[in-house]
């Protein structure tokens, strides 16, 4: 598959989200590793790999931050 075809791909998935409404990923991390999809750097396994190590990253931020406010609620 050629660059440009990757990049189609991806901007018609962006803007198919936009269309409906909804909000499409737009950390720089996650960007970054669209491109080296997009350049044929990556593979499509490697980038989903990405994303969901973003995904269980900002979960385990927020947990964390839940329990410092739990926490402090109880000092």
């Amino acid at each position: 598959m050629t660059p440009e075809r990757r990049r189609d791909i991806f901007e018609t998935v962006r803007n198919r989200a936009h269309s409906l409404g909804l909000q499409f990923e737009d950390d720089p991390t996650y960007l970054n590793a669209v491109e080296e999809w997009i350049a044929g750097s990556i593979t499509a396994e490697n980038l989903r790999n990405h994303y969901q190590e973003l995904l269980e990253g900002r979960e385990k931020e927020k947990r964390l931050s839940n329990f410092v406010k739990h926490c402090l609620q109880e000092v």
